[in-house]
């Protein structure tokens, strides 16, 4: 359905900050969540990077003025924080947003079923499920959870995060305490605690799938990371926890040597750049890697190819 799939491309869109992700959301999320992330949008004017971003978003668009006017949903205002979470189902990713903010339930049900969405009730909660099973084989849905939360999924997902609220479910372990200090350290976030080699197995091709073969990349136990955005410019962090103090070391030397590569690739300037900005620390069993770019770094390499020439800045636009 249209307007879900524009509804999640906005808000996805629309976010670069995160703060400590509250433990109401934890807890709505898949017991067997093994990857979360986060972000706060509502500081997104925070940073002149930030500015930037939004100024990339082109909020002159038809299709964008024509989204907003029919749901009442702005992302630049409308949208506080999101979180996300990741399971693996029978080989299949799960995936389930909740974003909380200002959403004119209304408006918004109005401009779904325009589309073909339908409208059901499931424990008291308001859903609204598209037209199309294009959601490992099921619908996407939308469901209002309360004035200022939503979820969005498949419609098993989402019914699943109602039963959680309704039965008053808490999410805890390793996985809930690695997001909560991710989240109170980066503006954008990021936690798992599955190997990282489970992510990238068949996923990346090359070298590089050869690397996430490699019982070094296997070793590496949890990650996690995020970023955060300043006047100065942007730092990116990842923490990566191995099985050994060796381990971690052994990681940043082959890191290390990846990035000397790129940085004596000619052809590629702006990953060089990048290679240019990145540190690597080692702290017992884990490997710390670090990027940090000035604001003007940052708006070079997410800029469009043309608009390189000028560096375009709006002022937030006034509501």
């Amino acid at each position: 359905m249209k307007t879900l799939r524009y509804a999640v491309f906005a808000m996805l869109a629309g976010s670069a900050f995160a703060d400590t992700v509250s433990q109401n959301l934890l807890n709505l999320v898949m017991p067997d969540t093994v990857i979360l992330s986060g972000a706060q949008v509502d500081q997104m004017t925070a940073s002149p990077f930030g500015q930037y971003l939004l100024s990339q978003f082109q909020p002159n668009n038809p299709g964008f003025m024509q989204f907003v006017g029919a749901t009442g949903f702005d992302p630049r205002y409308d949208l506080q924080y999101l979180l996300a979470a990741t399971s693996v189902q029978a080989g299949n990713n799960q995936v389930l947003i909740l974003g909380v903010g200002n959403f004119q339930q209304t408006k918004i049900t109005t401009a779904a079923t325009a589309q073909g969405a339908t409208i059901s009730t499931y424990k008291g909660v308001t859903i609204l499920t598209g037209k199309n099973n294009n959601l490992n084989g099921s619908p996407g849905a939308l469901a209002f959870l309360d004035n200022q939360t939503i979820a969005m999924g498949a419609l098993p997902v989402v019914q699943g995060a109602i039963d959680r609220l309704k039965s008053g479910a808490r999410f805890s372990g390793a996985l809930a305490s690695q997001a909560q200090f991710a989240s109170g350290t980066y503006q954008a976030w990021f936690a798992t605690v599955t190997p990282l080699s489970d992510f990238l197995n068949g996923k990346m091709g090359g070298n590089f799938g050869n690397l996430s073969q490699n019982n070094l990349f296997q070793s590496i136990q949890q990650s996690s990371g995020g970023a955060n955005f300043a006047p100065s410019g942007v730092t990116v962090a990842a923490d990566l926890v191995t099985a050994s103090p060796q381990n971690a070391q052994a990681v940043v030397d082959v890191l290390q040597f990846l990035v000397s590569m790129i940085q004596g690739n000619a052809n590629q300037p702006k990953l060089g750049a990048l290679a240019n900005a990145t540190s690597f620390t080692v702290n017992g069993s884990t490997a710390h890697v670090m990027l940090g770019l000035s604001e003007q770094q940052a708006e070079q390499l997410v800029a469009h190819p043309a608009s390189t020439g000028a560096r375009r800045r709006r002022e937030p636009a006034q509501r």
